[in-house]
């Protein structure tokens, strides 16, 4: 497949291409010092209506890891706004060329972080209600969310949304007092790669052209259930044995 990856520089973007072996990849974000080989590189933002038409031409599949670039603006106003911008008319404007360009299969990259505000002492399936925290870098992730769902009800495409954990290295944490949020960054690969396979696109409901993961660790005690995202293959290998 001709796949093409948002937030490409991230540590997270760098973690999926690595791991799509047999994939023409085509990664995009605002700035990318180091392009993989056989890799193909668009640099440009996401409100960049040619820039995001470019990147579309001959796609497949989109992931839209929804990490935002590294350069954000200093001001906390105008990060705060840019933040919105990418995640709702960035979104939007990446799924509707993509639909136009006859892309089938779309993932988004949401957050777990939606459920903070409960205890640790339940236990969170895909069915709870998200209780995000005045903050953008939590409100714009969610509006990105209901954004891409939209596009499952308008379109006959397939849209997996992937509520990932914190972004952790098992091996950097390994000193650390545990979290519950935690979630390896090859471990958010692997669910990245699984939810590419997922094809609904012919269903008539549009319910089931959308579906919505919960990605985290697999713990003995768990706050976020991953029954869910089990139906699709997934199987985190790192979690956080030493830490707890």
């Amino acid at each position: 497949m001709n796949i093409l990856i948002t937030g490409a520089a991230t540590r997270l973007g760098q973690t999926i291409a690595s791991i799509l072996e047999g994939h023409e990849l085509h990664l995009m974000d605002e700035v990318i010092p180091e392009v993989p080989k056989n890799c193909n590189a668009i640099e440009g933002s996401l409100l960049d209506n040619e820039v995001v038409w470019r990147a579309v031409r001959g796609i497949d599949a989109i992931i839209h890891t929804g990490e935002p670039p590294k350069d954000l603006p200093d001001s906390p106003v105008e990060r705060e706004q840019y933040l919105l911008e990418l995640a709702t008319r960035g979104t939007h404007q990446l799924f509707k060329a993509g639909v136009e360009a006859g892309v089938k299969r779309f993932v988004y990259g949401g957050t777990l972080d939606l459920f903070r505000a409960y205890p640790d002492d339940v236990y969170i399936s895909e069915l709870w209600k998200p209780l995000p925290e005045p903050n953008m870098s939590e409100m714009s992730r969610y509006l990105g969310e209901h954004t891409a769902r939209e596009f499952a009800r308008d379109y006959m495409v397939t849209i997996t949304g992937l509520r990932l954990g914190m972004l952790v290295s098992e091996n950097e944490v390994s000193n650390q007092n545990p979290d519950l949020l935690w979630l390896d960054y090859r471990d958010a690969a692997q669910a990245f790669r699984l939810a590419l396979e997922r094809d609904a696109s012919d269903e008539v409901w549009w319910t089931r052209r959308w579906a919505i993961y919960h990605i985290c660790a697999d713990l003995e005690n768990p706050k976020y259930l991953i029954d869910q995202a089990r139906t699709i293959g997934y199987k985190p290998i790192h979690n956080f044995a030493a830490n707890w």
